[in-house]
């Protein structure tokens, strides 16, 4: 599959953040909808408060990525099956390898903290769908999603991106927000 990604890094202030974006509640109705919902440990129910678990950090680092398709890649996006099959092929992929890049980030900058895009994939199958707890807690990152933040807003005001939805196919592309949150 061809495509193609852009990269983009924003700073701002853990308050700031927060206060722009941080709308908890607002959104857990798009997460019930999800089909991890429940199902995963880094997704809602139970996330605990993002203020107390954030409250140690000063600063946000903020990193979005593009995923745009080529145009061969988006007329092979005939059916659902095909989307799921490119999505994770790429899109998804290059999801996995900007959280381990900042998960690295979290030890030079002395404490940090990530928050994923999106589930977290770092298991098979998740013991949460099992009732047990956490295999790799170490490795978990909460959904920024699911904590409640706007992306939507983040995006356009803080990238100049705007967030594409198609109902069937691929979008010309799709894009991801994860942050590194520094003492």
């Amino acid at each position: 599959m061809k495509y193609e990604t852009e990269v983009q890094v924003k700073e701002m202030s853990k308050e700031d953040f927060l206060g722009r974006y941080y709308h908890p509640g607002q959104y857990l109705d798009a997460c019930k909808a999800c089909p991890f919902y429940n199902k995963r440990w880094s997704c809602p129910p139970g996330l605990p408060d993002a203020r107390g678990y954030l409250e140690c950090y000063s600063r946000v680092l903020l990193v979005s990525v593009k995923v745009n398709y080529a145009p061969e890649t988006l007329a092979a996006a005939v059916s659902a099956g095909e989307v799921e099959r490119i999505r994770e092929e790429t899109y998804e992929q290059v999801k996995m390898q900007l959280l381990l890049q900042l998960i690295a980030q979290e030890r030079e900058v002395g404490g940090g903290k990530t928050l994923g895009a999106g589930r977290c994939h770092f298991c098979d199958h998740c013991a949460r769908e099992e009732g047990k707890p956490c295999r790799n807690p170490q490795w978990r990152r909460y959904s920024i999603t699911g904590f409640g933040f706007d992306l939507t807003s983040l995006l356009e005001e803080q990238f100049e991106i705007k967030l594409l939805w198609k109902s069937q196919g691929l979008p010309d592309y799709d894009v991801a927000v994860v942050a590194l949150f520094c003492p």
